[in-house]
């Protein structure tokens, strides 16, 4: 006895085992290693979230040595602080510059020179910044800021500064 398969029900067949081979394919490239999803993947970099300690300068020079303290502070720290230099254009707004830092989301601003000086005490004196601490190295202290002697200024002066 010869049985026969009609044509309609061989490609029934063939179809349905088609599907299972492509199925199966799929499943198989698709899975997902079993370290996948374990923990989320580190961060290519951290600097827009990490705390921003930025250095505003009346001047290009930094007769404080304020710069090179701020990056041994970050360097002994083993935080997650980016820091950040800028100085203060001649003739800028000094309010608009000082805010400019604040949006940045520069968490302390380090200042040095009397310009930068003169910009955060017309800031504070338009209104506090709550997300903002100001820390301003001159002989005269300034209302609303922590004060640091320039001749003070290191790495661990301006940790103490900085983290109030």
């Amino acid at each position: 006895m010869t049985s026969r398969v009609s044509p309609r029900r061989l490609a029934a067949l063939l179809g349905a085992g088609a599907a299972l081979a492509i199925a199966g394919a799929l499943g198989w490239f698709l899975r997902a290693a079993p370290e996948a999803g374990a923990h989320a993947p580190e961060p290519v970099s951290h600097v827009d979230t990490a705390t921003r300690d930025c250095l505003l300068t009346s001047t290009d020079g930094d007769p404080t040595g304020t710069w090179a303290a701020m990056r041994e502070m970050v360097a002994a720290s083993g935080s997650n602080t980016v820091v950040q230099r800028y100085r203060l254009p001649a003739g800028a707004d000094a309010v608009a510059y000082v805010n400019t830092l604040v949006r940045l989301r520069c968490s302390t601003v380090v200042t040095t020179g009397t310009a930068a000086r003169s910009a955060v005490a017309a800031r504070l004196a338009s209104g506090g910044t709550p997300h903002a601490r100001f820390v301003v190295i001159s002989d005269q202290p300034l209302r609303g800021t922590t004060h640091l002697d320039p001749d003070a200024v290191s790495a661990r002066s301006l940790s103490g500064a900085v983290a109030g």
